[in-house]
């Protein structure tokens, strides 16, 4: 697991709330698993952007952090999935207001990328 060069800091809501989700793909997973619970092979499908490893460790960064819960099925073969907590959902109101700043505010994007297709 990543190791932090600069410790949090604890005294800053922002950053504490930053350090969560302050990854290219966990925003993305919290908002893919908002409508129900997937297994890992469905969010590699639904993120084909993100390599596997890279989903994998945010998964469990996120399942540490009590914002996503893995459940394994004991059963053979063996799967599991993933779903969102009560903690992540909490989080999702904040990702709402970055989605719809994000459509208000398309033209920067435009601007700064090109076109979006």
């Amino acid at each position: 697991m990543y190791e932090r060069k600069i410790p949090v800091d604890l005294s800053c809501p922002l950053r504490l709330t930053m350090s969560l989700i302050n990854s290219k793909w966990k925003s993305c997973i919290l908002d893919e698993l908002r409508h129900g619970s997937m297994r890992p092979s469905e969010l590699h499908k639904a993120l084909p952007e993100a390599a596997p490893r890279v989903l994998d460790l945010q998964l469990r960064e996120l399942a540490e952090d009590g914002l996503v819960v893995k459940t394994i099925f004991a059963e053979l073969p063996p799967r599991s999935e993933y779903a969102i907590t009560e903690l992540g959902r909490s989080l999702l109101p904040i990702l709402d207001a970055m989605i719809a700043w994000g459509e208000r505010n398309s033209a920067l994007f435009e601007r700064k990328f090109g076109t979006m297709d």
